[in-house]
């Protein structure tokens, strides 16, 4: 976070949970300025308010898109099951079924609800 804040490259990156793993890169030179601006001016009001929210052990990582699946897999409306494939349970984001992290949970849950009613 502070690299981005300063407009440098990091030379090491802490652990991070994410699978695919992460590279070193100037967030700042894939981003447009005027976004790039505002997140850092956000990152410098945070470490005045909160000065451990500001650390070099957070990473930034770039970017996510906000588009959802252009296809939508069937499902049943009460079962949630696959209309053909029983067993399979279609759901979230890759599914058709949500457009973002939130409704994609949301829809998770809705279908493990749907699948415990089952059994």
């Amino acid at each position: 976070m502070t690299d981005f804040v300063e407009r440098r490259l990091s030379s090491t990156l802490p652990d991070s949970s994410y699978i695919p793993g992460l590279l070193s890169r100037r967030v700042d030179e894939l981003l447009p300025e005027f976004i790039t601006k505002h997140l850092q001016e956000g990152l410098k009001i945070f470490k005045k308010k909160m000065p451990t929210y500001y650390t070099a052990e957070a990473n930034v990582v770039a970017v996510e898109s906000r588009t959802s699946a252009p296809v939508r897999i069937p499902r049943d409306k009460v079962t949630y099951q696959h209309v053909v494939i029983k067993g399979l349970y279609p759901c979230a984001e890759g599914a058709g079924y949500a457009g973002g992290i939130v409704s994609a949970a949301l829809d998770g849950q809705n279908v493990a609800k749907r699948i415990t009613i089952k059994n």
